[in-house]
């Protein structure tokens, strides 16, 4: 349950604490509970949860909402020239309540030219991509917790990690890296972060 729902720490707003149609043992189990639930998120959510007290018996509490304290009314386009510029009706960068989503970068240089015949400069280039991306949205690569890397060739991972691992440093963002069958304007990679603002 603290895995699930503790990822943030903001208000919690409810309607169903104390309830007097619960036994003493049930409104204790409920206040741990209702002491855990705290979650992110930009606009209200309203949760059906079931929770196991330790009477061994089960109740709902179907109309708990949570609101989050950092509640944001709107989105910032991220866009630089110092990037690649998109070649597709999409953004490079949108940040919303306190994260920057940035799309996926090929290996294109701000001239427009696509590097195709090494992967380890495609690769640097995409992460450069990213980097200067993050920079105009105010953020750095030092703020990247989520990665994906998309190969063409699963055959490219090794020489991809090395770039990779080169780029990053000491800093180990989460990542998911995925063989497809093909990409954008025939790319051999593509790489897409989420970060901190």
């Amino acid at each position: 349950m603290r895995n699930l729902l503790n990822v943030g720490c903001h208000r919690l707003v409810s309607s169903v604490w104390p309830n007097p149609a619960l036994s003493a043992g049930g409104q204790r189990g409920l206040r741990q509970v209702l002491d855990l639930v705290t979650v992110e998120k930009s606009l209200p959510i309203r949760y059906p949860l079931k929770f196991h007290v330790s009477s061994k018996k089960f109740f709902s509490a179907t109309s708990i909402t949570l609101r989050s304290s950092k509640m944001s009314s709107g989105m910032r386009i991220i866009s630089t020239s110092s990037s690649a510029a998109p070649r597709a009706p999409y953004s490079q960068a949108v940040a919303v309540n306190g994260f920057i989503y940035c799309s996926g970068q090929v290996p294109m240089t701000p001239t427009g030219e696509l590097i195709v015949d090494d992967i380890q400069k495609a690769a640097l280039q995409s992460l450069t991509n990213l980097k200067l991306v993050l920079e105009a949205a105010g953020s750095s690569i030092e703020k990247i917790f989520k990665v994906n890397v998309y190969l063409v060739d699963m055959a490219d991972f090794a020489a991809v990690n090395e770039v990779y691992s080169e780029f990053f440093g000491s800093h180990r963002p989460a990542r998911t890296c995925i063989a497809i069958k093909a990409l954008p304007l025939g790319a051999h990679i593509e790489i897409e972060c989420i970060a901190l603002e």
